[in-house]
């Protein structure tokens, strides 16, 4: 016999009840039990063992779908046995095959008819001839739903046969099957003298263990006892079931069956299949009472689902505490994701959408919650009034909880399903508003409709509003200006004090996110400073404090207002938009050290609270702090994810913003192909009327600068310069674009006009030592004589050093070093030049490290190194002559006149005499050039 868990009491009475049978006397065992407690296992364990000791076995299993068959149980019986002679199997089977003529219907309304003493005789010789040799144990599983005509005539034989060796063993369940049934077996059968009643408890920790060590390990089962027995009621199949599932999923929770929100184990596949055979078992109505329940989930209360299946609650509420059922309908089996799956997947594919239809409506009626209604809502085709309301509602609800995919689905159901125009014009907008934070470009398909709904007037100003903000992201200027200009002139014919002050909160933000189109729409004035007190609005305090340091104004106002909503917004009170315009505040007031410390702070939790966009624009913001702290590793890192997030469609015209400093941090360290290759991606014209746009324009000029295309860099630096000048916001500390072109202008041998530049940016500069400073004192000594650099260059060195910039320290010690060399202080040179490629080294800046391996001597007397570690370059006769002209002071445009050939060329070549006289800039050309030819 097979080990049963807990099981070794009820085994050893029917060994006792067998050996008792075949010494002569006839015994009844009635098992009882819940469902899925045992009953079955436990009969078939000992019918198997009773037949390897030879007594003759006859099994039936009693089905619910032939309980009122009559006979049915004795004809799973004796069909196929061989009885006392061919005559007697003839007449049984002839009784068998006509007894809906022979045997009388019962009436479940009134008491038993007599039974036909022929057929009991018939029946009673045929068990007596098998039993004449050996022990018979005759097996009925589930016998609660036996035809009460098979019951009625076994009955009769255990009266008759009392002193035989036969064993009549029954499982059943109490309150399940046919009435009549159950009251046969307790009004007779029970009270029989022979009978051995044997109820199956529900296994105990000790037992769920031992089932569930023959699947894992004996401290795991120990370990998960307890909650295996809470979850399956210490039902053996079921604990059988949780086993399998945990097996299937390798112990490591996959497949359904890891814990949830509370740290319970949930249940899998094996569960739910087990919990449905289970209901397939049972009588027909548990099952449907079982789908409705499920269909219904946590909205099925006793009520709602007396209502569902139109009876009374009490009704329900008998079936579901049915002692037979033994919890089975409890929400702690239905409630379990994989039953409820289960339950529901055994549902006719034509009822199971009239069910959810009647569940939307039924829940609809009763008030019951917009999510758990729209549940149903999605799954139906009919239409409802009400239905648009509901999503629309439960759309809003499951933003709250932070499923974002639900609640797109909700809104895309409500707008399909939408004949009102101006409704799903409301509908539309608010999918696209939610689309929009995780992924633009799905967005953008529904702007032209809401284009056209704003300009019917289906749309309130604050959706309006949204609207433009979207179409300004995808770079659709034109349409985004006209929207705007229309809602400010009022002429949408909905204009009040609280819809003109969102157009006006848009205004706000207008000339710092799109300064370009800022004056064609009534451009407003930048806060007062006033507005950066505690007392006003966080987004107000937010652009304002950007205004005031764009503006070279106030900066550290500004500073303390930016710190104060980026707190408001870890409090969860400020919008995603200001704290990027706080960033941009820290970062444009050279407060690297504050920037990183929140840009960690908002990355922490940006993707789960502001969804994608805001997630990629704040890795966006650390890739800038990162170039400007000297750390081109991460800066590259970080950029490159933030163009990983998001599609260059979903990006719009903010995709200048993660290519710009990518360009930067991966020219910087040299890798001059794979920045031209960034710098192919299309980029809309939109963004050069952006913030984001002036500083793809300082990357490209880098990136130009670095490869000897000085015309190209200075172009692209002075149209920076432009536009941040007409757009009133040339601050330094943004984009610094006088030291760059100043730079330009060196490399061309322009010294007056990097002069004029580097004059204009001082003056600009507020006091202090920032990060700007640093810059602009650098380029300064680049303009003056050899003798005057040092002290400057010392200056800038030592406030790059102090506010923790490495890259601009190791190009102010490189600067440095070359000046030493220059002025014949070779040890002041190597000491400097020795840091400078330390600090190269950490920030991976290739170029920098090949412009220092000029410096350094090692070894023996200066003049012999020198000569070997400075080989004389090779420079063809072309790049000889454009050298010397350029060493003498002519432009790249002259040079190109006088040895008629093109600008393009002439800075090629100039590339090329570059990295073989190991210079950065024309002004090294004369000295360098002298001992390449010497």
């Amino acid at each position: 016999m097979e080990k049963l868990a807990e099981r070794d009491e009820e085994e050893k009475i029917l060994a006792t009840v067998f050996s008792e049978c075949t010494a002569g006397r006839g015994r009844v065992v009635a098992i009882s039990g819940p469902i899925a407690s045992g009953k079955t296992a436990l009969l078939r364990s000992f019918a198997q063992d009773a037949a390897d000791a030879g007594a003759t076995v006859l099994e039936a299993t009693a089905s619910s779908f032939e309980s009122h068959h009559p006979l049915g149980i004795i004809d799973q019986m004796l069909r196929g046995r061989r009885l006392s002679s061919p005559s007697a199997e003839r007449e049984i089977r002839a009784l068998l095959e006509g007894v809906c003529d022979s045997v009388a219907r019962v009436d479940e309304s009134r008491a038993l008819r007599q039974i036909s003493l022929p057929i009991l005789n018939l029946l009673h010789s045929a068990f007596q001839h098998l039993t004449s040799s050996q022990t018979l144990v005759v097996c009925v599983d589930d016998a609660h739903f036996m035809d009460v005509e098979s019951l009625q005539y076994l009955l009769a034989l255990m009266r008759r046969m009392s002193n035989a060796p036969i064993l009549f063993m029954f499982s059943y369940c109490r309150d399940l099957g046919r009435n009549s049934v159950q009251r046969i077996i307790q009004a007779e059968m029970l009270r029989m003298p022979n009978c051995c009643q044997m109820p199956l408890n529900p296994l105990s920790l000790t037992g769920v263990a031992a089932v569930l060590g023959d699947y894992m390990g004996l401290e795991t089962a120990g370990r998960l006892a307890s909650e295996y027995r809470c979850l399956s009621g210490g039902k053996p199949l079921l604990v059988h079931a949780l086993a399998e599932d945990h097996t299937t999923a390798g112990g490591t929770h996959e497949a359904g069956t890891g814990p949830d929100e509370h740290g319970r184990p949930v249940a899998g596949p094996a569960f739910g299949r087990a919990v449905l055979s289970c209901l397939y078992r049972s009588d027909p109505v548990m099952l449907e009472l079982a789908q409705v329940i499920a269909i219904l989930g946590a909205c099925g209360s006793l009520p709602v689902v007396a209502r569902f299946c139109d009876t009374a609650p009490e009704s329900v509420r008998q079936v579901v505490t049915s002692a037979g059922l033994g919890g089975l309908l409890d929400p702690g089996f239905l409630g379990q994701p994989s039953v409820r799956k289960a339950v529901i997947g055994s549902i006719p594919p034509g009822v199971w959408h009239a069910m959810h239809s009647r569940a939307a409506r039924l829940l609809h009626d009763e008030g019951a919650p917009a999510l758990a209604i729209a549940e149903h809502l999605m799954l139906v085709e009919e239409k409802f009034p009400w239905a648009n309301r509901v999503l629309r509602e439960a759309a809003d609800q499951a933003l709250v909880e932070g499923n974002r995919e639900a609640a797109i689905g909700y809104l895309r159901k409500a707008y399909h399903t939408c004949a009102d125009r101006r409704e799903q014009a409301g509908i539309s907008a608010k999918l696209t508003d939610v689309l929009w934070h995780h992924n633009p470009c799905a967005a953008k398909r529904y702007l032209p409709d809401l284009v056209a709904a704003i300009k019917n007037g289906y749309l309130a100003v604050q959706q309006s509003v949204q609207v433009v903000m979207n179409l300004l992201w995808h770079g659709e200027v034109a349409q985004a200006t006209s929207i705007l200009a229309l809602l400010r002139d009022g002429s949408g014919g909905q204009v009040t004090k609280r819809t003109v002050s969102y157009v006006d909160k848009m205004c706000l933000w207008l000339p710092l996110a799109y300064p370009g189109i800022a004056s064609g729409v009534g451009r407003v004035d930048t806060a007062p400073l006033n507005v950066m007190a505690p007392t006003s609005a966080p987004e107000h305090r937010a652009v304002a404090a950007l205004g005031a340091v764009l503006g070279n104004g106030h900066e550290a106002s500004a500073v303390h207002a930016a710190e104060l909503a980026l707190r408001e917004a870890r409090a969860g009170v400020a919008s995603p938009a200001s704290s990027m315009a706080a960033l941009a505040t820290l970062l444009y007031s050279d407060q690297l050290d504050k920037a990183s410390v929140w840009c960690d702070s908002l990355l922490s939790g940006a993707g789960e609270k502001h969804g994608t966009v805001w997630k990629a624009m704040f890795i966006s913001a650390r890739a800038a702090v990162d170039y400007r702290l000297g750390d081109l590793a991460n800066a590259e890192q970080q950029a490159q994810e933030a163009l990983t997030l998001m599609s260059p469609e979903s990006w719009g015209a903010a995709l200048a913003v993660p290519l710009a400093f990518l360009v930067l941090a991966i020219t910087a360290m040299g890798r001059y192909k794979d920045a031209e290759s960034y710098l192919e991606f299309p980029v809309p014209d939109a963004a050069f009327e952006t913030l984001g746009g002036l500083h793809y324009l300082n990357a490209r000029g880098h990136f130009h600068l670095a490869t000897g295309r000085y015309d190209a860099a200075l172009q692209d630096f002075l149209a920076c310069g432009h536009l941040m000048q007409v757009w009133d916001v040339d601050c330094p500390a943004a984009v610094p674009w006088r030291t760059d072109a100043a730079q330009a202008y060196l490399c061309k041998g322009l010294l007056p006009q990097a002069r004029e530049l580097i004059a204009e940016q001082m003056a600009l500069l507020p006091p202090g030592r920032s990060r700007t400073h640093g810059m602009t004192y650098r380029v300064h000594a680049a303009t003056l004589d050899l003798e005057e650099r040092r002290p400057v260059l010392l200056e800038a060195a030592d406030i790059f050093e102090s506010r923790g910039d490495s890259l601009g320290l190791a190009y102010a010690l490189t600067d440095l070093s070359h000046a030493c060399k220059a002025l014949g202080d070779r040890g002041q040179a190597r000491a400097r030049a020795h840091k400078a490629r330390a600090l190269a080294e950490r920030c991976h800046a290739a170029p920098l490290q090949e412009s220092l391996a000029a410096v350094f001597e090692d070894g023996p007397p200066a003049e012999s190194m020198s000569e070997r570690h400075w080989p004389a370059p090779q420079l063809s006769k072309a790049e000889l002559r454009v050298a010397e002209l350029a060493a003498r002071g002519s432009t790249n445009e002259q040079i190109a006149r006088k040895l008629f050939i093109t600008v393009s060329t002439v800075e090629q070549h100039l590339t090329r005499v570059y990295r073989k006289l190991a210079i950065r800039r024309r002004t090294e050309l004369p000295s360098r050039l002298g001992e390449a030819v010497q």
